[in-house]
C-alpha cells in the first residue's frame, strides 16, 4: 500500500519543499503588500533573495531587466518591512542574499538574523561574503542613484555582474 492518500499523486521532497516555500512567502508577501499590492517579483523557492529598501515601479523594472540580463529572472525580489522580511528569510531559506543599497544592508543587519557571520555593513560592495553558514551575501550600490547619475549607474553595474555566476 503507498503512503499516499487515495487518488493523490505522491511529491518528492524537493516538490514538498518548493510548495511549503512558495505559500509561506505568498501568505508574507500578501502581509506585506496588503489586499490590492503586486505580489513580489521572482520565485522565492529560487534560492536567491534580493532585498530592495523600497518596491517603487522604476526601481523594480531596472531590477528585473537587469536579473534577465545576468540569467536570474526568477530571483524572488522584496521591500519588505523588517519584521515581515525576517519571516520570508526564514522561510526562503537562500543561498544567496543580496542587499541592494545602504538602506537595504541596514534592513537586513538590523533583523537580528541568528547565526550571521558576518553583517552586511562590513562588505564590500560588489563581492560575496559569508553571511551565514549556508547563505552567501552580496552588497550592491543603490540602484536609486543609479537611475539618476551614469558614474552611479556603472558602478551599480560593476557590483551587479557579481550575480553572472550564480544559478538557482
Amino acid at each position: 500500500m503507498s503512503g499516499s492518500p487515495p487518488g493523490k499523486a505522491s511529491r518528492s521532497a524537493g516538490e514538498e519543499y518548493r510548495a511549503k516555500t512558495e505559500h509561506e512567502a505568498s501568505l508574507l508577501a500578501r502581509r506585506a503588500r496588503g489586499p490590492r499590492g503586486p505580489a513580489p517579483p521572482g520565485d522565492p523557492a529560487s534560492g536567491i533573495v534580493v532585498v530592495l529598501h523600497e518596491a517603487r515601479p522604476a526601481l523594480l523594472d531596472a531590477l528585473g531587466r537587469s536579473l534577465e540580463s545576468v540569467g536570474l529572472p526568477d530571483a524572488y525580489v522584496t521591500a519588505s518591512p523588517a519584521d515581515l522580511l525576517l519571516a520570508e528569510l526564514l522561510s526562503c531559506e537562500p543561498a544567496a542574499l543580496v542587499a541592494v543599497g545602504p538602506e537595504a544592508a541596514r534592513r537586513v543587519d538590523g533583523l537580528g538574523y541568528p547565526l550571521v557571520l558576518s553583517p552586511f555593513s562590513e562588505a564590500p560592495e560588489g563581492a560575496w561574503f559569508p553571511w551565514t553558514r549556508g547563505t552567501s551575501g552580496l552588497l550592491l550600490p543603490s540602484l536609486a542613484e543609479a537611475l539618476e547619475d551614469d558614474e552611479a549607474k556603472r558602478a551599480f553595474w560593476r557590483a551587479f555582474l557579481a550575480l553572472r555566476g550564480l544559478r538557482p
